[in-house]
């Protein structure tokens, strides 16, 4: 039975010095606690967080004045990133 308890966990910086399958290990039991996280990671290791999220977030600030951030569903970002071809 699920709890009906607002579970929720931001993890910043994450997996830049770990390895990708102690990354997944804890992103495993995460789901299992059925908490919900925030995660803010390096592009280039978005691929460990991939299967674990429905939503990602880019941040982008161009000129260093404001900060644009850009939301996209999994789906969206998976169709984008075959277009692009990365």
């Amino acid at each position: 039975m699920r709890s009906r308890s607002f579970r929720f966990v931001v993890i910043d910086e994450a997996f830049g010095r770990g390895s990708d399958e102690s990354a997944q290990y804890g992103l495993r039991l995460f789901a299992q606690l059925n908490l919900q996280i925030l995660i803010v990671t390096p592009l280039q290791k978005i691929h460990i967080i991939e299967p674990f999220v429905s939503n990602v977030g880019f941040v982008h600030n161009e000129e260093g004045k404001a900060s644009m951030l850009r939301n996209l569903s999994i789906e969206e970002y998976r169709e984008e990133k075959a277009r692009k071809g990365t």
